[in-house]
């Protein structure tokens, strides 16, 4: 199909030569050529993605209906006192991801913060998450609430290991006598039946002293966070459980189908629950279950439920497969489940083991090549003084600023990359090759969920980080013209009016295209 293309390109190679079929594009194209590299003031906020975020099958969506393709990073501080501005996460940290065009914050909920005794809701936690978030929106920065488990809770953890457990307090951990051989997490969860014992009784739902169930409590922290920003439009959602464990009876899950009788009578009946509690306080902020943390690993699927009758909900997944051709059959299970369900998709953790970047840039590719919004772990799993530093973050302290040598320059060069924030249509096309700093982009004008199309004047955002781009870059594009000055690192399009005599249904395809040294 023929149609509008636009092209960003560095000053520095500014005379790519393009082949007979890019010309024919090209003669209708509009060029914007790029003075200096300057970062120029954010677009009006009538065009930037605004809240509250709703869904249209897969898609996330602005309130303008818009397809929202973020990137993000995971901010967890698994350390008391459990929230991030504790161990120095502030201002410019959030300046610093906003410059580098990372556009979602995944903020940990830790519940051994928000309920360290039995029953009482600490405030003052909440207060402080809240905090978080709105410094993050003052940089136009969306927070996704996650609550946050590694190893089940704190009974488990071993100070002093690479790898913490955190999550649930003491006094949520029911082991029913089972032996506790701790081990290292993540192999505590295969190799410790004490901790599988307490996830069992978690879907067990048992009662603790006084009367009321494991999921109860846990359901009161869902609420008291929901009940306090739900008229807040910079909350993407809420994910309800981080990596939730099978239990007991864990081994069928990790092959072949999956554990569909897990997913039917442990998964489903607490997340329709938990959905129930946060509807009841928030009617509208998306919410995000996950499935078993097996399902992480690409080798088999997932069967859980979205709650009847609750909106705006989906599946955040994870992808820590161990190779390439396991890493995309999570996308494609996670696409094969929203065609199934109709929930959107989010992926809210990958990375890399070490500093690999190329590691980093094949997941990101895959990222890419399946249209799917994300955030990265981690900004910084060194909430207090670690050694060794965990070489995949983006910054190896969280407690020093994100300048020079605490900057993880390798890492933060393979995660950044120029992105579609909010697409007028729905996505088609997407990739980016970091040695040429090209991205091409296309989408169609319509939109999402085929209630219609977006018309002449519909407005897409883009992030271009000056990272990828330190010498400007010029833009050539067709079907729509660039609104946003030269070198702008949000670069805002507008869709053009449709041929003469053409219907809107017959709007030809959009593409775009970035290029740099």
């Amino acid at each position: 199909m023929g149609g509008p293309v636009i092209s960003l390109r560095s000053k520095a190679i500014a005379r790519k030569v393009v082949s007979g079929a890019s010309a024919l594009v090209l003669a209708a194209t509009i060029l914007a050529a790029c003075g200096g590299a300057q970062r120029s003031a954010l677009p009006p906020p009538a065009v930037l993605p605004a809240g509250p975020v709703g869904h249209a099958g897969r898609w996330l969506v602005d309130s303008q209906g818009r397809v929202l393709l973020l990137h993000g990073v995971n901010v967890v501080a698994k350390n008391a006192p459990y929230y991030p501005s504790a161990f120095g996460f502030g201002s410019a940290d959030a300046a610093w991801l906003a410059s580098q065009g990372l556009d979602v914050v995944r903020l940990g909920v830790l519940p051994s913060g928000e309920m360290p005794t039995m029953g009482k809701i600490d405030v003052s936690y909440i207060d402080q998450l809240v905090s978080t978030l709105h410094m993050l929106a003052r940089h136009h920065i969306f927070t996704l609430l996650d609550w946050h488990q590694d190893g089940y809770g704190t009974y488990f953890d071993q100070p002093g290991t690479y790898y913490r457990a955190d999550g649930f307090p003491t006094w949520m951990t029911i082991t029913n006598g089972a032996p506790d051989k701790q081990a290292v997490f993540p192999f505590d969860y295969t190799s410790n039946p004490a901790l599988q014992e307490a996830f069992q009784a978690f879907w067990d739902n048992q009662v603790l002293p006084g009367g009321k169930s494991l999921q109860a409590y846990d359901l009161a922290m869902l609420s008291a966070v929901a009940k306090r920003v739900a008229g807040d439009p910079w909350v993407l959602g809420y994910e309800v459980m981080n990596e939730p464990w099978p239990g007991t009876t864990w081994l069928p899950c990790l092959t072949g189908n999956g554990c569909p009788s897990l997913d039917a009578t442990e998964l489903d009946p607490y997340y329709a629950r938990a959905a129930r509690a946060i509807r009841a306080v928030d009617p509208h902020h998306m919410i995000f279950f996950e499935p078993f943390v097996t399902y992480n690993f690409g080798l088999a699927p997932t069967h859980i439920a979205l709650p009847r009758g609750i909106s705006n909900t989906g599946m955040a997944f994870h992808q820590y497969a161990q190779s390439p051709a396991a890493a995309r059959q999570v996308f494609a299970n996670s696409l094969a489940w929203s065609k199934a369900t109709g929930g959107a998709l989010l992926n809210t953790e990958w990375s890399s083991t070490g500093t690999n970047p190329a590691s980093i840039i094949a997941q990101a590719n895959d990222e890419d090549a399946a249209l799917m919004p994300w955030t990265y772990w981690v900004f910084s799993g060194c909430n207090i003084a670690c050694s060794p530093a965990r070489q995949a973050d983006l910054l190896l302290h969280m407690s020093r600023p994100p300048v020079g040598s605490n900057v993880n320059a390798p890492v933060v060069d393979a995660v950044v990359r120029p992105h579609p924030v909010a697409v007028a249509g729905v996505p088609l096309h997407l990739a980016y090759d970091p040695s040429s700093h090209v991205m091409t982009f296309s989408w169609s004008p319509e939109r999402a969920g085929g209630t219609g199309y977006f018309g002449a004047g519909a407005t897409s955002v883009f992030a271009v980080p000056r990272l990828d781009y330190p010498l400007g870059y010029t833009v050539h594009a067709s079907g729509v013209k660039v609104l946003s000055a030269p070198n702008a690192s949000t670069l805002v399009v507008a869709e053009r009016p449709p041929p003469a005599k053409r219907s809107p249904k017959l709007a030809p395809e959009l593409s775009i295209r970035l290029a740099a040294r």
